[in-house]
């Protein structure tokens, strides 16, 4: 089992940077690292980095190495009794590297594509992974030896079984394939679906990338190590929920990596359970590598357990960690309607990202403020009532980078008396519109923002 991964020189890590990987405890998901970040913020580079490790022979070319790490690459992965394996440059400038000890990881690349026609050959997974190409020049070659897997699954009865018992568990249907031969003596994937047969070239790239991801789970063992790069391209948002299901079922046992832009790939329970959570992104040309604390995962076991908000962790909230930065939290989903559509009355051309529905309350916002404040955010607003000054006070004590500011009203909105509390005058009233009173507040408020986010408030709306 590995613990750590190690990254410097290699494209955008000018300087070391670290990721801590999951360790399987038998748990569901336990095992599985899941890394986000925006496009170009160097979550290819780490997928690449463990196929380099896992490689015989590698090359860093000029354009891989960085300038300010001394042209030259180190990258090392250590194991949980410290044991290191590294591949680094030789010389400073140069394109040749050495290597130290033995590192195996089946690492799927994002377009997994091949070629719709194919000759017949038969590889078993390990020497799949040692033919598997490096670093090719361009990331977005075809995964061509994947015909020669379709074989190997194809001629052997308990793996075909098992493989196909996968591939039900994504699809959620038993799907008739098989391997075909033209006329002209060229192999072909044939799928038979609802009467209608289809070849590999008109197959759709979203069954032929599930096919090949189904095939780096279906074989692994216990303590394997698996990389996949973007396992959502191409699919339907079910077929994703249902193929992360499957990902979370082995990383029971094993070490799985995955890189992805999709909210239906984060699971909060899987952390809970010992999942790794690690957020990329760069800073001054710099890329870096962010993740959750102890602390923050202790965070995220109250908001689960939360049963009066459980939307606070739902898909909405799941896709603030794909943001850059600039993230409002409010204490519920009054405050994200209300303040959401003040907002686009002042300046349609913000760039304010909310949190989901709210944070589930304002003495949950010191646990979300912990979270994005481990995942690197540097841009988080929060807004509270006006009776929540002292906390207020404290999350800007505790948390100097963000800002916490309290509105000059109770609660968001006007409250009618109930049973249980008595009536609120809030900042808008029930029809939307913001009280007279409070106007001249509210500008200041929003002037704050917009001056910590470092933009332009433009006119407001009529």
């Amino acid at each position: 089992m590995y613990k750590t991964l190690s990254i410097c020189g290699f494209r955008g890590f000018a300087s070391n940077q670290n990721l801590s990987l999951a360790i399987p405890n038998g748990e569901y998901g336990s095992g599985l690292t899941i890394v986000v970040g925006a496009n170009n913020s160097g979550k290819s580079t780490i997928w690449e980095t463990f196929r380099a490790l896992s490689s015989p022979s590698v090359s860093f070319t000029e354009g891989k190495r960085n300038k300010k790490a001394g042209n030259k690459v180190f990258i090392s992965i250590t194991d949980t009794e410290g044991t290191q394996t590294s591949l680094q440059t030789v010389q400073s400038g140069g394109s040749e590297t050495k290597k130290d000890g033995v590192f195996n990881c089946f690492s799927l690349q994002s377009r997994r594509n091949f070629n719709p026609f194919f000759g017949k050959a038969l590889i078993n997974r390990r020497d799949y992974i040692t033919h598997m190409m490096p670093l090719s020049g361009q990331r977005s070659n075809n995964n061509n030896n994947f015909s020669n897997r379709l074989f190997e699954i194809n001629t052997n009865v308990e793996k075909r079984n098992s493989f196909n018992k996968d591939l039900f568990d994504v699809l959620g249907y038993n799907l008739d394939w098989t391997i075909e031969q033209s006329d002209h003596g060229e192999y072909y994937l044939k799928i038979t679906f609802n009467g209608v047969t289809h070849n590999s070239d008109g197959a759709g790239e979203g069954l032929l990338s599930i096919f090949t991801i189904v095939d780096a789970l279906y074989d692994s063992a216990n303590n394997d190590i698996v990389t996949i790069d973007e396992p959502e391209l191409s699919l339907h948002p079910a077929l994703q929920r249902r193929l992360f299901d499957l990902i979370l079922k082995y990383s029971r046992n094993r070490q799985i990596i995955i890189f992805t832009h999709s909210p239906f790939f984060i699971g909060w329970e899987a952390i809970i359970n010992g999942a790794e959570f690690a957020r990329v992104c760069k800073e001054k040309d710099e890329t870096k590598i962010y993740q959750l604390s102890k602390n923050s995962k202790e965070c995220i076991s109250k908001f689960i357990e939360d049963q009066h908000n459980l939307r606070t962790l739902g898909l909405e909230a799941t896709e603030a960690f794909f943001l850059d930065d600039n993230i409002i939290l409010t204490e519920g989903q009054d405050d994200v309607f209300y303040y959401k559509n003040y907002f686009m009355k002042r300046c349609t051309n913000n760039q304010l990202n909310f949190f989901g529905w709210g944070v589930g309350g304002a003495d949950k916002m010191q646990f979300m403020a912990n979270i994005l404040n481990d995942l690197g955010y540097k841009k988080v607003i929060g807004i509270l009532d006006g009776d929540k000054m002292e906390t207020a006070k404290n999350l800007n004590k505790e948390f100097p980078k963000f800002i916490f500011l309290t509105i000059p009203a109770k609660d968001v909105r006007d409250k009618n008396k109930s049973p249980e509390k008595d009536a609120v005058s809030g900042l808008f009233s029930t029809n939307g519109q913001l009280k007279q009173e409070y106007e001249q507040d509210m500008d200041k408020i929003t002037n704050d923002i917009f001056n910590y986010l470092e933009q332009t408030l433009c006119q407001p709306q009529n």
